[in-house]
């Protein structure tokens, strides 16, 4: 009965430290997603605003002095 109590302890033991092992990756994947998205919407602002420059650069270059 002992060896069955020390096994039945062991496997808890295993599924808790899998579980946290799970949790922890899970919020690191949670993170990189995060990092992507952020990314790609600053690539969006910065695109943006070079448009943005260079529409104004060209109006400026159309005006006469």
């Amino acid at each position: 009965m002992e060896v069955l109590t020390r096994v039945s302890t062991w496997l808890r033991l295993r599924l808790a430290e899998a579980r946290a092992r799970a949790v922890a990756e899970a919020d690191r994947g949670e993170i990189v997603e995060k990092v992507i998205i952020v990314a790609a919407a600053a690539a969006i602002a910065i695109a943006a605003m070079a448009a943005i420059a260079l529409a104004v650069d060209i109006k400026v270059g159309g005006i006469e002095l």
